[in-house]
C-alpha cells in the first residue's frame, strides 16, 4: 500500500496497489524471510537439494497440477479442486479464492509430501505464468515456498519474480531488505543489487522507497563517496519526494564539507521542482498503477495516453531526463499491457529518440509479443518489418527471430499468406544468396539449390512427411501452399529459365483441390502460357473460370477484359480458326468463343453456351441470380410489380392507357435476407 501526496508533500489519497490479504500464518511466513536466519548449514543443504527438483510444465491450458495426487487428498479438499477445475482466467474473485485454497491446505498439513507440495507449487506457477505482473502473488508464492522447502527456496523465488517483473518498485524493495538481513556480510553483492534495482525503478515518480533504502544501507557502511553520488543524482530526478532528498542533501554537505556540488543546489532544486510540477497533473490522477485482470478505464487509458505524449514532446528540449521517459512507458504497459497502441508508442519512442541498441529492441519487442492478445496483429508485424529493415546489423540473430516470429504469427493467423512470402524473401536473401563477385554458374546453383529447398517443402507437406526441425516445411497449410509453389514456379520459369519444368508444375498442382481458388496460382499460370501465346490452353483456361477453377468475380472479369485484348492483338484469322476447330471437336456445346462470347461471363463466372436458361420475364423475379441481386450467397424476396409493361409492344396496350401498377411481395418489404452457404471456396 503507497500513499499518494500532492506536489508540495502532503498526504492526500491511499491508493491499494494489487497485493492481495494474506492469511496471518501466511503473514508472518513472509516476515520470517526477512527476519530469519538460518542456524545449520545442513537444513540449507536440503533445502537447496529439494529447491532443484524436476522443472515442470506450467502451461496453463495443457497441465493438470492435481495429476497423480492420493484420491483421499482430493476427496478431503474438494473445495481446492474445485476453485483449480472451474477457475476463470479473466476474474479476481477466481484467483483470489485459488490461492486461498491453497494457503489453506498448506496450513492444513503441516508436513505435506513431495506430491502436495509439488502441486501446490505447480498452481502457483500456473497462474504467475499466465499473470506474471500480479505482484501480490509473487509475494504470497515466496511466502508459500518459505512455508514448504524454506528461505533458500523463497528468496530464489522472490529472484524470479524479478526475472518477471523486473520493473517492481514492490518486488525490489521486499529482495533488497531480503538482501540486507540475510546477506549483510555480501557487501558488494547487495551494492550491485542496488544498483541494478536503480536502473529498473529508480526514476519511478514514487520510488522514493527504494531511495530510503539505498540511502540506508550506505550510511550503514560509511560509504561517503557513494552516498555524495546518490544525492547529487536524486536531485535531477522528478520524484514525488524531491524536496525531502533536496534537504538531506544539503544537511549532508554541511556534515561532510570535503564534498561540492558540481552545479547549484537552489537551481537544480528549482528545475526539479518544476518537472515534478509539471507531470503532477497526470500523475494525480494515476488511479491503478498496477496490473489487473480486468480492463483498464477509458479515464485511465486517456491519462496514459496523454502523459505519454507530453513526456515525449519535451524530451526534444532535454527536459526530462531519458530514464524518467522510459520509466513512464514501463510504468504504463505494466496496467495498459495488453493495450497494442501503448506497445507501438513505447518503441515508435525507443527507436526514434532513444535510439536503442538491437538486442534491447528485439527483447523488448518479443516481450510485448508474449504479452499481447494473440488478436493484436499490428505490433507483430510491426516486429518483422523491424527485423528486415536491421537484417544487415546481425543476419544470423535477424534470421532467427524472424523465423520464430514468423512461424508464430501463422500459427495465429493461418490465412494471412504474406508472412510466408516475407520469409522466402529473407531465406532467399540468407541463405541463396548471391553477389556480383559470384560467376554465372555459382549464382546459377545457388538458384537450383533454392528451388529444391521449395519443392522439397511442398513435397514433405503434400506427402504428410514434414520435418519439425525444417522451419519452412513447418510454416506451411493449406492456404499458403500456393505461395510457396508460386515461388517455385516463378523460380524454375523466370530465373533457372526452365519452360518444360514450369509447365510440370501446373499440370501437376493444377489437378489439386488446394489450388482450384488460389489467385495467384492461376494468375502466374495464365501469365505463363500469355508469354508462349498458347492460345489452346488459354482458351480451355478461360473455359474452366468460374466451374474448374474458382476465383473472386473480379479477378475473373479482369481476366477476360485482358484476355480479350490480348487476343486481338496477338492472335489472327487462321489460328483463330484452328483452335476454334479443335476446341468444338472436342467440346463443341460449350465451348466459349474468346471474341465473341467471353464477355457473357463478366459478373456471372458460370455462364456456358447452351446451358442458358429459356426463362421467361414474368418468371425472371424467381430465378437465383435475380434474387441475389449481384450480391452472391444472399437472397432476398423484394417486391415486385406484377404487371409489367417491359417488353411489351405499344400495340398490345392500343389506345389505352397503361394500367397503375400492382405489387406482388409486398409483405416481405421488411424482410431480413436469407445467406446462403457459398458453393466457392474462399480464394488465397
Amino acid at each position: 500500500m503507497l500513499r499518494s501526496y500532492d506536489a508540495g508533500g502532503r498526504a492526500l489519497v491511499v491508493s491499494i496497489y494489487f497485493v492481495l490479504p494474506l492469511s496471518s500464518a501466511i503473514s508472518r511466513c513472509l516476515r520470517k524471510i526477512i527476519t530469519y536466519k538460518p542456524r545449520r548449514a545442513r537444513w540449507q543443504q536440503m533445502t537447496v537439494r529439494e529447491s532443484d527438483a524436476n522443472e515442470l510444465d506450467t502451461s496453463p491450458d495443457s497441465f493438470d497440477a492435481l495429476e497423480g495426487l492420493d484420491p483421499s487428498f482430493l476427496k478431503e479438499n474438494a473445495e481446492l479442486v474445485d476453485a483449480y477445475k472451474n477457475i476463470r482466467w479473466n476474474s479476481v474473485q477466481s484467483l483470489n479464492a485459488l490461492v486461498g485454497c491453497i494457503e489453506k491446505t498448506i496450513l492444513k498439513y503441516k508436513n505435506p509430501n513431495d506430491a502436495i507440495k509439488r502441486a501446490m507449487e505447480s498452481i502457483y506457477r500456473q497462474l504467475l505464468q499466465k499473470y506474471p505482473l500480479l505482484f501480490g502473488y509473487w509475494k504470497r508464492f515466496t511466502a508459500v515456498q518459505y512455508q514448504l522447502y524454506g528461505l533458500e527456496k523463497s528468496i530464489a523465488t522472490l529472484k524470479e519474480a524479478l526475472e518477471s517483473f523486473p520493473n517492481s518498485l514492490e518486488l525490489w524493495c521486499d529482495y533488497l531488505n531480503v538482501l540486507c538481513v540475510n546477506s549483510a556480510d555480501k557487501v558488494e553483492l547487495i551494492r550491485e543489487n542496488f544498483l541494478m534495482a536503480k536502473d529498473k525503478i529508480g526514476y519511478h515518480f514514487l520510488s522514493h522507497p527504494f531511495w530510503d533504502r539505498y540511502i540506508e544501507f550506505e550510511t550503514k557502511h560509511q560509504e561517503w563517496n557513494s552516498l555524495n553520488s546518490i544525492y547529487a543524482e536524486l536531485l535531477c530526478i522528478p520524484l514525488h519526494q524531491y524536496a525531502r532528498y533536496g534537504t538531506a542533501y544539503r544537511k549532508f554537505l554541511a556534515d561532510h564539507v570535503e564534498f561540492t556540488p558540481h552545479n547549484n543546489l537552489d537551481v537544480e532544486i528549482r528545475k526539479t521542482h518544476g518537472l515534478v510540477t509539471a507531470v503532477w497533473p497526470f500523475e494525480s490522477k494515476i488511479k491503478q498503477g498496477f496490473f489487473n485482470v480486468t480492463p483498464v478505464s477509458d479515464e485511465e487509458l486517456a491519462n496514459w495516453d496523454r502523459y505519454l505524449t507530453y513526456v515525449e514532446e519535451n524530451e526534444a528540449t532535454k527536459v526530462f531526463p531519458t530514464k524518467f521517459i522510459e520509466s513512464v512507458f514501463q510504468r504504463c504497459l505494466v496496467p495498459c499491457l495488453y493495450y497494442e497502441h501503448f506497445w507501438i508508442k513505447y518503441h515508435n519512442w525507443l527507436e526514434l529518440a532513444k535510439n536503442s541498441d538491437l538486442l534491447t529492441l528485439i527483447d523488448s519487442y518479443q516481450r510485448g509479443i508474449s504479452r499481447l492478445p494473440r488478436s493484436s496483429k499490428q505490433f507483430r508485424y510491426r516486429f518483422l518489418d523491424f527485423l528486415k529493415k536491421n537484417y544487415r546489423k546481425d543476419k544470423e540473430l535477424i534470421l532467427l527471430s524472424f523465423t520464430q516470429t514468423t512461424a508464430a504469427c501463422i500459427k495465429l493467423f493461418p490465412s494471412e499468406t504474406f508472412l510466408i512470402s516475407e520469409y522466402l524473401v529473407l531465406l532467399k536473401r540468407s541463405r541463396f544468396a548471391s553477389s556480383i563477385n559470384q560467376d554465372e554458374k555459382e549464382i546459377h546453383g545457388q538458384q537450383i539449390l533454392y528451388a529444391k529447398e521449395l519443392e522439397s517443402a511442398v513435397s514433405s507437406y503434400l506427402n504428410g512427411t514434414v520435418d519439425k526441425g525444417k522451419p519452412l516445411q513447418d510454416m506451411i497449410n493449406d492456404v499458403n501452399l500456393p505461395t510457396v509453389v508460386v515461388e517455385l514456379i516463378k523460380t524454375t520459369w523466370l530465373t533457372l529459365k526452365n519452360s518444360m519444368q514450369t509447365r510440370k508444375y501446373f499440370n501437376f498442382y493444377g489437378k489439386n483441390r488446394l489450388f482450384r481458388s488460389s489467385t495467384a496460382f492461376w494468375l502466374t499460370y495464365y501469365k505463363f502460357e500469355k508469354s508462349n501465346q498458347n492460345f489452346a490452353k488459354l482458351n480451355r483456361f478461360i473455359n474452366d473460370l468460374g466451374t474448374e477453377i474458382n476465383l473472386p468475380v473480379t479477378i475473373i472479369n479482369d481476366i477476360l477484359r485482358d484476355y480479350n485484348s490480348f487476343y486481338l492483338a496477338n492472335s489472327n484469322a487462321g489460328m483463330y480458326q484452328t483452335v476454334r476447330s479443335a476446341e468444338e471437336d472436342y467440346n463443341k456445346l460449350y465451348s466459349v468463343d474468346p471474341i465473341l462470347l467471353s464477355r457473357f461471363k463478366r459478373n456471372d463466372p458460370l455462364w456456358v453456351p447452351g446451358r442458358s436458361q429459356n426463362t421467361s420475364i414474368a418468371d425472371w423475379y424467381r430465378t437465383k441470380q435475380f434474387r441475389e441481386n449481384g450480391h452472391p450467397g444472399i437472397l432476398s424476396d423484394k417486391p415486385q410489380i406484377s404487371n409489367t409493361i417491359v417488353e411489351s409492344s405499344t400495340r398490345s396496350q392500343g389506345n389505352r392507357r397503361p394500367p397503375l401498377p400492382s405489387f406482388k411481395n409486398l409483405e416481405k418489404i421488411n424482410q431480413q435476407p436469407r445467406y446462403e452457404n457459398s458453393e466457392l471456396p474462399l480464394s488465397c
